[in-house]
């Protein structure tokens, strides 16, 4: 690997009494010191302290020691940083895209510095004690990298241009000296846990192929924890393997991350490498593993900090389908490619469809434009507005405000350049009808929910959409549609979107107490 495309190193200047900060005793003083109150000051202080050591001649092994010290700082403010990305949807506000920015210079700058040390170590030929020390700044040049591809997929950009292929040519070059596979500590701090190169690189790979244009902010570096001890289950292999339907292939000499493809399509390509899936689809298989049932996908925009690696039902369900193949895709809605006025949740919908045509004065829908029969696009004027699950309900412009279809966003990209947003939408209904209901027994005022049916050859179904967690299946609540009110049983719960849950509802025959009968005569 002779230069990379994505870290470009500086000039590199000799100023000793400058290195001399960076040795250990200093360095650590420096860190202690770090205003950690004021995370502004010290981010910027951190940033600052990264490009000098970057552009400071020095020894290979006195940088990464000195990288190795300030790696509890950088992952740290890295954290905050991202929980500052995460705490709302899309679109991200002026402020969230500088955070953003600064996110991308410090994980570029602090990767940058072990790519200098892989390139100082590789320039000749590697004695054993070397060796090691190659193993790990190749291990954390790959680890960096892919902490600026989960940035981007967490705000819905694209990655930027040369990251995927500098991904694949560190891996190319732990191969070629034979480090693929030497283990290194995963952080200073858990010496008992270890991270081999070929880990850090079926790792992102896999985090890829999960399609996160699909999932929540908040669940791509849930989803990144959760495959780091399944990764090793995966082969990568210089042939298709031939038990697998679909081939998933990584082309290494391109800049992009793995796909898969259709046996007919393969081709013959020497810089090709095939994923074997066969011991990863048995992990998968063992569920009771891997779920927690108390867990809901879409209980929450942000979601307090996941102790285990265990994952929610469908959030599993949701993976396995992208990692056998499965596209992610929206529902074809939008062939005729006319535009579309949107509403946003489930309170803002309820009150369109109580409405008349004037409904659209109250600022409650927004116009957008299909891009293609799955996807339509948006300059939002207000931010944070949606996500992944967010419930949206729609009609076209010509049709009454109250005649409105139901669904739930299953995939969400942004535009850096232009700032538009595109999504596309899981169809749920394409009839919805406000109700309010109200727990049996119980004296607080009616909550508000949307019903829809659902016809097929051998049974009708209703379906009740609401924002109470309290609920459960067996649950007896009373319904009122059409100023009609009668009780119905709940079954088949489901967290359909982000905080709300849908039940199939079937109505109870209610006791009718007979009329006590008078005695006597009732005419006089």
């Amino acid at each position: 690997m002779k230069n990379s495309f994505y870290l470009v190193i500086p000039a590199q200047q000799n100023i000793p009494e400058r290195t001399r900060l960076f040795e250990e005793k200093a360095l650590q003083h420096w860190i202690d010191e770090l205003p950690i109150a004021n995370p502004g000051l010290s981010t910027r202080l951190l940033f600052d302290l990264l490009k000098e050591f970057n552009s400071l001649v020095m020894n290979p092994q006195f940088r990464l020691d000195a990288l190795e010290l300030l790696r509890a700082s950088v992952l740290s403010t890295e954290d905050y940083l991202r929980f500052r990305l995460t705490k709302e949807g899309f679109p991200k506000s002026e402020d969230e895209q500088k955070i953003f920015n600064v996110l991308v210079e410090i994980e570029k700058e602090f990767t940058l510095g072990y790519w200098i040390a892989v390139k100082e170590l590789t320039h000749r030929d590697i004695g054993w004690f070397q060796g090691k020390h190659v193993a790990l700044s190749i291990q954390r040049a790959i680890s960096g990298l892919s902490h600026l591809v989960i940035t981007h997929f967490i705000m819905s950009v694209p990655v930027p241009d040369w990251v995927w292929i500098d991904i694949h040519s560190l891996h190319r070059l732990s191969v070629k000296i034979k480090k693929v596979s030497s283990k290194v500590p995963k952080n200073l701090s858990e010496l008992g846990r270890t991270l081999s190169v070929g880990d850090c690189y079926r790792q992102i790979l896999l985090l890829s192929l999960a399609q996160p244009e699909g999932l929540m902010q908040r669940e791509v570096l849930q989803v990144f924890n959760f495959i780091e001890p399944l990764s090793s289950m995966l082969i990568l292999e210089n042939k298709p393997v031939q038990s697998q339907a679909l081939q998933c292939i990584v082309l290494t000499d391109e800049d992009q991350g793995p796909r898969f493809i259709p046996n007919a399509n393969v081709s013959a390509d020497s810089s090709a490498l095939y994923i074997n899936f066969t011991k990863f689809y048995r992990a998968l298989e063992q569920k009771e593993k891997l779920i927690n049932k108390d867990l809901a996908r879409f209980s929450s925009l942000v979601q307090a900090k996941n102790t285990t690696s265990l994952l929610s039902t469908e959030l599993l369900e949701y993976l396995t389908c992208r990692w056998i193949g499965v596209e992610l895709q929206g529902s074809a809605l939008f062939s005729d490619r006319l535009d579309r006025y949107i509403c946003i949740g489930l309170e803002a919908t309820h009150q369109l469809l109580l409405s008349d045509d004037k409904g659209t004065d109250e600022g409650l829908e927004f116009l957008v434009e299909s891009t293609s029969e799955k996807a339509l696009s948006c300059h939002f004027n207000k931010t944070g507005l949606i996500s992944i699950g967010s419930l949206i309900s729609f009609r076209k412009r010509d049709i009454s405000v109250n005649k409105r279809s139901l669904g739930v966003i299953n995939k969400v990209i942004s535009s850096k350049a232009n700032g538009k947003m595109t999504f596309e939408i899981q169809m749920l209904a394409g009839q919805v009808f406000p109700v309010t209901y109200v727990i049996s027994a119980s004296k607080d005022s009616p909550q508000k929910a949307l019903i829809y049916g659902v016809k097929t050859q051998e049974v009708d179904k209703s379906y009740i959409i609401m924002e109470s967690f309290n609920l459960k299946e067996g649950d007896v609540i009373r319904m009122t549609l059409n100023q009609e009110s009668f009780p119905i049983i709940l079954r088949d719960r489901k967290n359909i979107g982000l905080g709300y849950w849908q039940f199939e509802c079937r109505r109870l025959e209610e006791q009718v107490t007979p009329k006590e009968r008078k005695k006597g005569y009732d005419f006089i």
